[in-house]
C-alpha cells in the first residue's frame, strides 16, 4: 500500500474512490447522504476531497457501498475507463432491477464462456 505525503491530494484520492464506488452500485450522492445521515453537500465534499472521513465512516461507507475498506487506501487502478462509465451508463438506463439483473446474467455467461 501506498499513501501520498500529500494529505489534501490523498483526501482527494480518496473521494475519488468512494465516487466511483458509488456511481459503481448505482446510488446518487443523495442516496448515500442518505444512508449514512448526511446532507448531499457533505457527500460533494467528501468526494472532492473537502471532506474526511474518520474511521468509523470509511468502514460504514465501504460497507454500504459493498466494497473492502482498502479500496479506498489501497494503490490500486480504480478509475473507471470509458468502456466502464458507457456500460455502467446501458446498465443503469434498463427500466427494472428484472433487465438489469439479466444483463449481469448475459455479461457473466459471456465471461465464463471466454474464461473457463
Amino acid at each position: 500500500m501506498r499513501l501520498s505525503d500529500d494529505p489534501i491530494l490523498e483526501a482527494t484520492s480518496i473521494g475519488q474512490r468512494i465516487r466511483f464506488a458509488r456511481e459503481r452500485k448505482g446510488w446518487s450522492q443523495v442516496e448515500l447522504a442518505h444512508a449514512l445521515n448526511l446532507g448531499q453537500r457533505a457527500i460533494s465534499e467528501l468526494e472532492q476531497g473537502k471532506r474526511r472521513l474518520t474511521v468509523q465512516e470509511a468502514a460504514t461507507v465501504a460497507k454500504l457501498l459493498d466494497v473492502p475498506l482498502l479500496t479506498f487506501f489501497e494503490d490500486t487502478d480504480l478509475h473507471p475507463t470509458d468502456l466502464d462509465l458507457s456500460l455502467l451508463k446501458a446498465f443503469h438506463a434498463l427500466p427494472n432491477d428484472k433487465l438489469r439483473r439479466a444483463a449481469i446474467q448475459l455479461i457473466q455467461s459471456i465471461s465464463e464462456t471466454l474464461n473457463p
